[in-house]
This record gives C-alpha cells, structure tokens and sequence, in this order.
C-alpha cells in the first residue's frame, strides 16, 4: 500500500467503503489497523474486531456511499481525510439514510497505509 499523496490515499478510501459494503473480511483486515477506534455518528465505539463483526453479522449493512468534499492532508506516516458522505444502510434490520461530515486517520507502518481512526457526526437532512 505505497500511498504518497493525496491522490493515493483517496484511492486507499475507495477501497476501503468497497470492502465495508461487499464485507470483505480479508481486504478489511489488511486495510484496517490493529488499533482502529471507530466512533459511530451515534457516539458508538467499535475496535477493529468489534467493527468486522459487526458487519459479518449484519448489524449494520452500508448498501451505498457517496463521498464529497474530499481533503486529504498528509503529515509524514499520517494522513488525515475530511469530507462529507452519505451512505444508505441498513442498521439493526431498518433501512437508513446517513449524511455525515467525517474525519479518518491513516498511517503508514509496517504493514503499509491503514485505517487507524473514524469519528463522524450527522449533518440535518
């Protein structure tokens, strides 16, 4: 996962909504970081294990995700990405629209780029 600028880290996000709406286990594990901490718009907080779980049974299923307002910012082995999405999902059996404003955190280590962090907030409809 060799990102370098902001175009590569974009392509790391691209891949990563692919893999979380077709439940990739394999491509999230590699994608996700050993301590990513994913803080839901709801105030929820899951671990990468909990997160993969979470998906694998269907808790929350994301169907669709359009991204807006892209900035990526990259300080060293950091990057940070701002923006804007709207998922439609099905959370715990109801259908739903998310709008959200977000910021991710990836780094870069041993393992290449990985997503590290996730916190959101809902933006009004």
């Amino acid at each position: 996962m060799g990102a370098s600028n902001a175009s590569d880290i974009l392509a790391l996000e691209a891949g990563r909504y692919a893999a979380m709406i077709a439940v990739d286990e394999a491509a999230l594990d590699k994608c996700f970081g050993e301590d990513l901490i994913y803080v839901h718009s709801s105030g929820a907080v899951d671990s990468k294990a909990s997160y993969i779980a979470a998906l694998k049974d269907g808790k929350f299923r994301y169907l669709k995700c359009d991204r807006f307002e892209e900035r990526v910012r990259i300080y060293g082995d950091t990057a940070l990405v701002t923006g804007r999405a709207v998922f439609e999902a099905v959370i715990e059996g109801a259908p739903r629209t998310l709008r959200l404003r977000y910021l991710n955190v990836w780094t870069s280590g041993a393992r290449g780029w990985q997503f590290v962090g996730w916190q959101s907030c809902a933006l009004p409809a």
